[in-house]
């Protein structure tokens, strides 16, 4: 396995990586305990920078450790400088913590708008319109919501029959150029509204494959569904 995907767990975590990217390390994942084990931790401690506040120290805290460190005794100078070399690893972890948190605060910088708002906007953008095709055998529909404007789309679909445990629906994008992926499909979830991934400008078909769990980078089985955005 490539050293190169094991070195994507931070960045996974952080929902960093390229369609491309994530769909290739969650493919990883399937066979690495180890990166699995790593993505969980990392992004439980970034939930936990995420949720850490800030507090001022009360006024008179400096003057008690000035006070407590003039009348403590010294430590003998061996004991003293492991205590240093003690201290020093802990400012090295705690600037580690921090550049993580710094990161991640200018990840969400960079990217302030989340799925749900993005939906939202599409759903009430003035040129949104809404394109809908049958699902197989009539038992449901499903329906592609395009804003040119905001260059993006939403999925929608209702009565998805379910998929085996090891397989997954999955959305693509096709345009001149081919298929790229576009996000997968719980079909568990009832009624289905998601962001289609990527850019989208109403001239192309939004397709719905049934791949291998975590999806794959490119089509491997014939569209549950197509809906035609240019038509």
């Amino acid at each position: 396995m490539s050293a190169e995907l094991h070195s994507l767990t931070g960045a996974y975590a952080a929902d960093a990586l390229s369609d491309t990217e994530r769909l290739a390390f969650e493919w990883h994942l399937d066979a690495c305990p180890a990166c699995v084990r790593e993505v969980r931790e990392l992004t439980e401690t970034a939930a936990r920078l995420g949720a850490a506040v800030a507090a001022r120290p009360p006024a008179a805290l400096w003057e008690r450790v000035r006070a407590e460190a003039a009348a403590t005794r010294q430590l003998p100078r061996t004991v003293e400088r492991a205590g240093r070399r003690r201290l020093t690893s802990l400012l090295a972890a705690a600037a580690a913590l921090l550049v993580v948190a710094v990161s991640l605060a200018t990840l969400d910088l960079g990217r302030p708008e989340r799925p749900a708002d993005l939906v939202a906007a599409v759903l009430g953008a003035p040129d949104a319109r809404r394109v809908v095709a049958a699902l197989p055998g009539g038992a449901g529909q499903a329906a592609v919501v395009v804003s040119p404007g905001e260059g993006r789309a939403v999925f929608e679909a209702s009565g998805l029959p379910p998929v085996p445990a090891a397989r997954t629906y999955q959305l693509w994008v096709v345009d001149r150029s081919g298929p790229r992926p576009a996000g997968l499909v719980d079909a568990g979830a009832g009624r289905v509204t998601r962001l289609v991934e990527g850019r989208v400008d109403g001239t192309e078909q939004v397709a719905m494959t049934v791949e291998r769990r975590g999806g794959a980078a490119r089509p491997t089985s014939e569209p549950v569904v197509v809906v035609e955005l240019g038509a």
